[in-house]
C-alpha cells in the first residue's frame, strides 16, 4: 500500500513557485524552449548486443526486439530508432567495435570464450568512454559474483524478466547519465533520483518509470505550440538518474537540487561502504533541510518504517505489496506532475482535474481557494509545471510566497495573471498549431492545415518573432508595437481544394477571370479546414482581412507585390454560419485570384509557371476602430529602407516613407500620400510651399463599411470600402492628430484643425509634435529588418491612434530588390537631337538593345478625366505585344499603376507586362510626385523594369515628341499610338547616378 502524508496549514513562508524574471529565449523562434534544440547531445543510435543465438533468439521473440525499440521510436516522432547488430563471441564484439561506431555495448551473461569483466576492460581499453552494460536472466547468477559487482568496467547490471522493455530503459538510462549535466544547464531539464541497490527492483523500476515518462511526453506533445515545439518537448522529458549508494545519491542531490522533480529512495542501502538499514531515512532527512517539500517515496520490505516516513513528510510503498507497480505508478502520476492535476482540499478531497495548461488555468478560476492555498504551500504548481515542460512558468511560479498576499483569493489572482501572462508571451513570435478546443483569441499566429504558410505569411511570423525576441513592443512609452492575430491556411489547403474540385485546369490561359472565380466559389473548401473555421468563426468577431500568401509572394527574388488580391471582411453578423459563408468566400476568392490574367502574366514575366504556385491565406485581425459605420486607422504607410529618390542632402539609405490617413490602400494603389524620410522627418519635399501644400496633400481616405454585415465579398474586393472626405475623419476625430488648416487670408497652414479653413493632411502633430514616436519606431524597424534579412526593405504599417495604448500593426515585410548599377554615362557629350529621352530621374542598370516598339499617350490629346479608358486601350495594345513576344518602351503622364485616375494612368500589371522601360512625364497642369509605396512600383523595380521621370518644366530631363509624330503608327486609337521602328532602341540606364537615355536608331554615342 502506498501511504502519503499531507503538509497541515502552515504560517510560515512556503514557496508558490513563480519566477518573475522568465529568462529571455536565445533563438528567434521558441520562446520557451530556446535550449531544447540543443537538448541530448549523446544519443544511442547503435547497440551492440552480445549473446548467444539462442538468448538473441528470446529477446528478440521473432522480430520483437527489433519491432519494439523502431515503434517506441517511430511512436515518439523520432528520426530514427537505435540500430541493433548483435555478436556471439567476445572476440567478435572486439572487433565489431574497432571496426564500426557504437554507442552502447549490452552483454547477455554467457559469453562464449572470456567472462564479462575481461570482456568488459577489453572494451573500455579500446574504447573509454563507451558504456558497457551486463544483462542477465536471474540475479542469483554471475551478476551478484563480486568481480562483476565490483568492476569499474561494467556501468550497470541489469536483469531480464521478460519484458523486453528492459532494453529501452537502458538505452534510456545510458542516455539521461551521459546527458543529464548538460541538458540541466542548457535546457533547465528535470531530473528524477532512484535510490536502489536491488538489481531486480531497479531492473523493475525503471522500465515502469519510463514508460510512464513517454506517456506524459506524447500528451505534451498534443499540447505544443507547433510541430516543432512537440518535437522538442520530448527532449526536454525528465531525465531518471541511478544511484546504488548513499554517496552516489548525495552526490546526485547536490548536483542537480535545483532541478529535481522528486527522490524515489530504498530505506536499506550501502553507506560508508556498509549496508546501512536507515541510509534511505538519513537522506531524506538531509534533502528535507534543504528541501521541505520535494516528493519523496521511501520503500522498504519492513512495514515499521511507514510512521518514520510519514515524520519526514515522505509516502511510503511497501516492497513486499502486491500491487508495488501499481502504488509506485500512483505516486509518479500523483506526486510527479506526470498525470491530471489533481486539485485537492487539505483534507484530501478532490475537487477538480486539470489534464492540461488549458484546463488549469479555467480550474483556478473557480476550485475552493483552500485547495488553491494548500498546492500553493507544497509547490505543486510549479512541480506539475516542471514535469511538463513549462519551465520558465514554473519558475516565475518560485519566488512568490503566500504570506506575500493578504488572503488565498490574491494568490488565485496573482497565478491566473501568471498563466496568462505566460500564455501570450509563450504564443508571441510562434506559429501555434489551430485547436478548437484550446484556441485563445489572444494568440498572435496560429496555422490551420499544413504545408507553407507562404511569403507574407513566413514574413510575418519572422517580425512576430523579431519583435519579440528584442522586445520591441512596449519599446515606446503610450504605443505599443505587433504584428495583428493571424490564423493562417497552409498550402496544403489549396492542393486539396484545387484536387477535390478538379480545378486544375484553371491554370489554362483562355480562361476569364470571371469563370475562374465562378468555379472557385461553387467548389467546396475541405471538410476538415472548414470545421477548423467553423470554430474560427466563433471565437473572432473583429474585421479580418483575407489576404494572400503564395509560396512565390515577398520572397527575395520577386516580391508579388499586389498580384494577388485581399478582401477586407466586417466579420460582424449576428450568425455564426453567416459568417462563416462569408469568410469561405472571401479564402476562394484569394484562391480564384491565383488563375487571374494579372497573375498568370505576371509569373511569365518572372519565368514562372501558374503551376508552380500554390496559395497559402492569411486571416488577419484589421488595425483600427470602430466610427459608427466605419472601420478603419489613423493612418496606414509603407516605410523602405531604400530611398530610389533622395531629395537634397537625404542619401538613398536613409530610407523613405509614405503615409496616409486611414486604410493603406490609399498608399499601396498609389493615391495621395506624405512622403518623408523617417531619419530626417521635419523636410518634407513635396510640401515646399503652402501651393505645393493645397496641391499634393490628401484629400479623401479609405475606410470599411461595417454597416452591412449580411454583404457577401463581390468580384470587386473594394466594393465594402468607403472613400470619405476629410470632414467625416474630423468627425470621428481621426483628422485631429494628422491634420492641419490652410489660412486664405494669411496663406500659411496652421497645424492643427481647430481654425477655420480648408483641412490639409499633413501629419504636423505626429512628425513635428511626436504625438505617436512614427519616426523613431520606423527607423527602429526599417534598421532592425534590413540587418536580419541582410537587403533593404519594404514595410506596411497601419497606427491606431484611437486606441490604448496607441497600436503600431507590423502588416508586412519583404526585400525590396536593389539592382547593382555598373553603366556609367556621360549626358554633358550626348547631343540631344541624338536622343528620344533623357531623364535625371532613372531607376534602373545596364543596357536594352533589343527593343523597337513605343506606346505612348499622345500628349495633345490626353485628358486626366479619361485615364482608365486610357489604360484599356494601353493593355489591349499590350497584349497584342505580348502574343507576339515583343518588349516595349512605354510612355505617359502622371503616376503609372494609380489607382486614382486623377493621379496617372490606372494601369494593372497585365495590362504593361511587355514593358522593358515606363516613362512618367509631366503635362502642363499635370505633375504629380512618383509614389515608392506602391505594389506597381515595387514589382517594376524588382523586375529590372527601367524606370524614367521626366519633368522639362522644371528642368528634369526631356523627350522629343515631335520625333515621336513623325513616326508611322502601328496602332492608334483616340488617346494612344503604337509605333515600331525599323531597327531597335538603344536604352541606357546609369542607376547609381539616377541618369538615363533613349537614342533615336543609328544616333547612340
Amino acid at each position: 500500500m502506498l501511504s502519503c502524508v499531507s503538509f497541515p496549514e502552515r504560517s510560515v513562508e512556503a514557496a508558490i513557485d513563480l519566477d518573475q524574471n522568465v529568462t529571455s529565449a536565445t533563438e528567434l523562434l521558441d520562446i520557451g524552449f530556446s535550449g531544447f534544440v540543443n537538448l541530448m547531445p549523446f544519443r544511442v543510435q547503435h547497440v551492440l548486443l552480445v549473446s548467444s543465438l539462442y538468448e538473441s533468439f528470446i529477446l528478440e521473440e521473432e522480430g520483437l526486439l527489433t519491432e519494439l525499440i523502431t515503434s517506441e521510436y517511430l511512436d515518439m516522432n523520432l528520426s530514427h530508432a537505435p540500430r541493433v547488430s548483435r555478436v556471439s563471441t567476445g572476440r567478435e564484439a572486439l572487433e565489431f567495435i574497432e571496426e564500426q561506431s557504437v554507442d552502447l555495448v549490452i552483454s547477455m551473461t554467457r559469453v562464449a570464450d572470456m567472462s564479462i569483466v575481461d570482456l568488459a576492460e577489453a572494451v573500455k581499453e579500446r574504447q573509454a568512454d563507451l558504456p558497457f552494460v551486463v544483462l542477465g536472466d536471474e540475479p542469483r547468477t554471475v551478476l551478484r559474483a563480486p568481480a562483476v559487482r565490483s568492476s569499474s568496467a561494467i556501468d550497470r547490471s541489469f536483469i531480464w524478466s521478460g519484458d523486453a522493455k528492459i532494453l529501452l530503459a537502458i538505452i534510456k538510462f545510458v542516455e539521461d547519465r551521459r546527458n543529464a549535466e548538460h541538458d540541466t544547464k542548457v535546457g533547465d531539464v528535470r531530473v528524477i533520483i532512484l535510490v536502489e541497490n536491488s538489481i531486480r527492483f531497479y531492473s523493475t523500476y525503471l522500465p515502469l518509470i519510463y514508460t510512464e515518462l513517454m506517456k506524459l511526453t506524447q500528451s505534451l506533445m498534443s499540447e505544443g505550440l507547433n510541430r516543432m515545439h512537440r518535437l522538442l518537448r520530448m527532449r526536454a522529458r525528465p531525465r531518471i538518474l541511478l544511484a546504488e549508494t548513499y554517496e552516489e545519491a548525495w552526490e546526485l542531490y547536490t548536483k542537480f537540487s535545483y532541478n529535481l522533480l522528486g527522490v524515489i529512495s530504498d530505506v536499506r542501502f550501502p553507506r560508508g561502504g556498509e549496508l546501512d538499514p536507515k541510509a534511505g531515512l538519513t537522506f531524506t532527512r538531509h534533502v528535507r533541510q534543504d528541501a521541505p517539500y520535494l516528493p519523496v517515496l521511501l520503500q522498504s520490505s519492513d512495514a515499521k518504517y511507514e510512521s518514520m516516513a510519514a515524520q519526514l513528510g515522505a509516502c511510503f510503498l511497501n516492497k513486499r505489496s502486491r500491487n508495488l507497480l501499481q502504488h509506485l505508478r500512483e505516486f509518479i502520476l500523483d506526486n510527479l506532475g506526470f498525470g491530471d492535476f489533481q486539485f485537492r482540499l487539505p483534507d484530501g478531497t478532490v475537487v477538480g482535474r486539470a489534464k492540461d495548461m488549458h484546463e488549469l488555468e479555467e480550474l483556478l478560476a473557480r476550485v475552493p481557494a483552500e485547495s488553491i492555498g494548500f498546492h500553493a504551500r507544497h509547490n505543486h504548481f510549479s512541480n506539475w509545471m516542471m514535469a511538463r515542460t513549462e519551465f520558465d512558468l514554473a519558475r516565475r511560479v518560485r519566488p512568490a510566497r503566500v504570506t506575500d498576499f493578504a488572503t488565498l483569493e490574491e494568490v488565485r489572482q496573482y497565478l491566473l495573471g501568471a498563466l496568462a501572462e505566460f500564455r501570450a508571451k509563450k504564443q508571441s513570435g510562434v506559429i501555434t498549431d489551430f485547436s478548437a478546443r484550446k484556441f485563445d483569441v489572444t494568440t498572435t499566429f496560429t496555422r490551420i492545415g499544413g504545408g507553407s504558410i507562404g511569403g507574407k505569411a513566413r514574413g510575418l511570423a519572422f517580425v512576430n518573432a523579431l519583435l519579440r525576441h528584442h522586445n520591441m513592443s512596449r519599446r515606446f512609452e503610450g504605443a505599443r508595437i505587433f504584428v495583428p492575430n493571424s490564423a493562417t491556411l497552409g498550402t496544403d489547403v489549396f492542393d486539396e481544394f484545387v484536387d477535390d474540385n478538379a480545378l486544375h485546369d484553371l491554370a489554362e490561359e483562355d480562361i476569364s477571370d470571371e469563370e475562374v472565380s465562378r468555379r472557385c466559389l461553387e467548389a467546396k473548401l475541405p471538410g476538415g479546414i472548414l470545421d477548423d473555421l467553423k470554430a474560427f468563426v466563433r471565437f473572432i468577431r473583429y474585421p479580418l482581412a483575407v489576404r494572400s500568401s503564395s509560396l512565390l509572394e515577398d520572397s527575395q527574388g520577386r516580391p508579388f507585390a499586389g498580384i494577388y488580391v485581399t478582401h477586407m471582411i466586417p466579420n460582424n453578423h449576428a450568425d455564426p454560419a453567416v459568417r462563416l459563408d462569408q469568410l469561405c468566400d472571401a479564402v476562394k476568392r484569394v484562391y480564384a485570384s491565383t488563375f487571374f490574367q494579372a497573375a498568370k502574366h505576371y509569373l511569365e514575366a518572372t519565368g514562372r509557371h501558374v503551376e508552380e504556385e500554390k496559395m497559402g491565406v492569411i486571416l488577419q485581425q484589421v488595425v483600427g476602430t470602430r466610427h459608427g459605420s466605419r472601420f478603419y486607422p489613423t493612418f496606414s504607410g509603407v516605410a523602405r529602407s531604400y530611398n530610389y529618390y533622395p531629395a537634397g542632402e537625404m542619401s538613398p539609405e536613409d530610407g523613405v516613407a509614405c503615409v496616409a490617413l486611414g486604410l493603406g490602400k490609399m498608399v499601396v494603389e498609389g493615391g495621395q500620400s506624405l512622403m518623408f524620410s523617417p531619419l530626417h522627418p521635419h523636410v518634407l519635399p513635396q510640401f515646399a510651399s503652402t501651393k505645393d501644400v493645397l496641391a499634393n496633400s490628401q484629400r479623401r481616405f479609405y475606410a470599411l463599411d461595417i454597416s452591412h454585415p449580411d454583404v457577401y465579398p463581390t468580384a470587386d474586393a473594394e466594393a465594402n470600402l468607403l472613400l470619405l472626405d476629410l470632414d467625416a475623419a474630423a468627425e470621428d476625430g481621426t483628422l485631429t492628430p494628422v491634420g492641419s488648416v490652410y489660412s486664405r487670408e494669411n496663406d500659411v497652414i496652421y497645424d492643427g484643425i481647430h481654425r477655420p479653413g480648408p483641412r490639409v493632411v499633413t501629419f504636423a502633430h505626429v512628425l513635428k509634435s511626436n504625438m505617436f514616436p512614427l519616426a523613431e519606431t520606423l527607423r527602429l524597424l526599417l534598421n532592425l529588418g534590413r540587418d536580419c534579412i541582410a537587403s533593404p526593405i519594404e514595410i506596411e504599417f497601419a497606427v491606431d491612434m484611437s486606441a490604448r495604448p496607441m497600436q503600431f500593426g507590423f502588416l508586412q515585410i519583404r526585400p525590396i530588390i536593389v539592382q547593382e548599377e555598373y553603366e556609367s554615362i556621360q549626358f554633358e557629350n550626348i547631343p540631344q537631337q541624338s536622343t528620344v529621352c533623357m531623364s535625371q530621374k532613372a531607376l534602373g542598370n545596364g543596357r536594352l538593345s533589343a527593343v523597337r516598339d513605343i506606346v505612348y499617350v499622345k500628349p495633345d490629346d490626353f485628358d486626366p478625366a479619361c485615364t482608365r479608358e486610357i489604360a484599356v486601350q494601353i493593355g489591349k495594345i499590350n497584349d497584342k505585344l505580348r502574343k507576339a513576344e515583343q518588349a516595349s518602351v512605354m510612355i505617359g503622364p502622371g503616376r503609372w499603376g494609380t489607382a486614382d485616375r486623377w493621379l496617372g494612368i490606372p494601369v494593372t500589371w497585365d495590362q504593361i507586362s511587355t514593358a522593358q522601360l515606363i516613362i512618367e512625364t509631366a503635362l502642363k497642369d499635370f505633375m504629380v510626385t512618383p509614389s515608392q509605396g506602391t505594389h506597381f512600383f515595387q514589382n517594376l523595380t524588382s523586375l529590372g523594369v527601367g524606370y524614367f521621370t521626366i519633368d522639362p518644366q522644371v528642368g528634369q530631363g526631356f523627350i522629343d515628341w515631335q520625333w515621336l509624330a513623325t513616326l508611322a503608327a502601328t496602332e492608334e486609337t483616340k488617346f494612344v499610338r503604337h509605333v515600331r521602328l525599323d531597327e531597335p532602341l538603344e536604352i541606357r540606364i546609369d542607376g547609381r547616378h539616377q541618369l538615363g537615355v533613349i537614342f533615336k536608331p543609328g544616333q547612340e554615342v
